[in-house]
């Protein structure tokens, strides 16, 4: 089994490191990603995309290709409500369609989890992927932050994956 690599923003030079010697997962569905997703796609290695479901563009929403921090991008979004920097469903079903690719969940919100918001956020979070034919089995908590209560919960909405601070960071290579 390959060890396990964390992305949120992609830039170019990430690309000369030994990718595919990894599994490679991506945080956030940052809109960066999908930019480079033909780059990212002929690696030639398992690939995970983690998806808060509330954090995903409209069609609507005008896209910047700008290199962001992930975040500068949280702090966009939650302070402006600007989601420019996100992908949009159709991408993520365009993601979804390539073999070595899988959508993965990472809540509705990206928020810690505690309590009665962690019900309510799980549940928004299977209605956005479900309206969008989306059935992810692999969860990655949020911020890294695993927690037990979390992930029996999310088992009982069939996930059987889960991922959190065993990933190594690709700013640790």
């Amino acid at each position: 089994m390959k060890p396990i690599l964390m992305l949120h923003e992609v830039a170019e030079w990430m690309f000369d490191l030994p990718l595919q010697d990894y599994t490679l997962t991506f945080d956030d569905g940052l809109y960066t990603q999908y930019v480079h997703f033909d780059k990212i796609k002929s690696i030639d290695t398992d690939k995970i995309f983690f998806i808060s479901t509330g954090i995903v563009a409209t069609e609507q929403t005008e896209q910047s290709d700008e290199f962001i921090q992930c975040h500068a991008a949280h702090s966009k979004l939650f302070e402006n409500s600007d989601l420019s920097h996100y992908m949009n469903w159709s991408q993520l079903q365009e993601v979804a369609k390539d073999p070595r690719c899988e959508i993965g969940a990472h809540s509705h919100m990206h928020i810690r989890h505690t309590g009665f918001n962690t019900i309510h956020d799980t549940k928004l979070m299977m209605k956005h992927f479900e309206d969008n034919n989306l059935k992810p089995t692999s969860f990655c908590f949020p911020y890294n932050d695993e927690n037990e209560v979390y992930r029996c919960l999310l088992k009982q909405y069939g996930f059987t994956k889960f991922y959190g601070k065993e990933r190594i960071d690709i700013y640790d290579l």
